[in-house]
């Protein structure tokens, strides 16, 4: 899987999504910070204002000058009117950088392991950090992904030593790609039951 486009939210065979109500709680609040920030940043609203003013004082001049309020008021709306398309037409468009919304939490790849196959870390810069990742890497991560007890990077570090290993220890074999496939993910199945045993059961609610 190349491109982002490409990706969309797995599913499990099981179905099953994680649940942890805090934490959807706060990647939601950074979701509509990263917006806020987006559209406060392009200073629309300062230059608008700014504009305003002008359009104001210009108004009033105009008013005085040739005694006519009436007239004032249509070009000042007139006026306004053109601003507002002139700034529509060259106003780059809103974009949240995904990588950059999970940031305070150290990015979409600090997230449990279980979010590979939740829809918000899909919204919040998944499918841009999963760029690069083989495609066979990230369907052995999702089969796993409810019993690992880490991050989403941890897992796919853990694949990836896992493809090393049969490379390593297997080179005669004639794999077929779904054998091998087949091999790393039993390798990498254990792997992460050791790791399981080691882990607290409190720390994989």
């Amino acid at each position: 899987m190349s491109r982002v486009d490409q990706l969309a939210v797995p599913e499990r065979e099981d179905r099953w999504k994680p649940s942890n109500p805090l934490l959807e709680s706060v990647i939601r609040k950074y979701i509509d910070e990263a917006r806020r920030e987006v559209c406060d940043t392009t200073g629309s609203s300062a230059t608008l204002a700014a504009g305003g003013m002008v359009l104001v004082t210009f108004g009033i001049i105009l008013a005085v000058g040739t005694g006519e309020p009436f007239l004032a008021i249509m070009v000042m709306a007139v006026l306004a009117l053109g601003g507002l398309a002139y700034t529509g037409v060259q106003a780059p468009p809103l974009r949240v950088d995904p990588l950059q919304i999970l940031a305070p939490m150290g990015g979409p790849g600090n997230l449990p392991a279980g979010y590979l196959v939740h829809p918000l870390a899909w919204q919040s810069g998944l499918p841009e950090y999963l760029v690069g990742v083989p495609e066979r890497r990230l369907r052995i991560a999702i089969m796993l992904c409810r019993e690992h007890p880490g991050a989403v990077t941890d897992l796919l570090r853990l694949i990836e030593r896992a493809e090393r290993h049969v490379a390593e220890h297997k080179p005669g074999r004639d794999f077929s790609p779904e054998g091998r496939m087949h091999e790393v993910q039993k390798f990498a199945t254990r792997m992460v039951e050791q790791q399981v045993r080691h882990v607290p059961a409190l720390t994989r609610s």
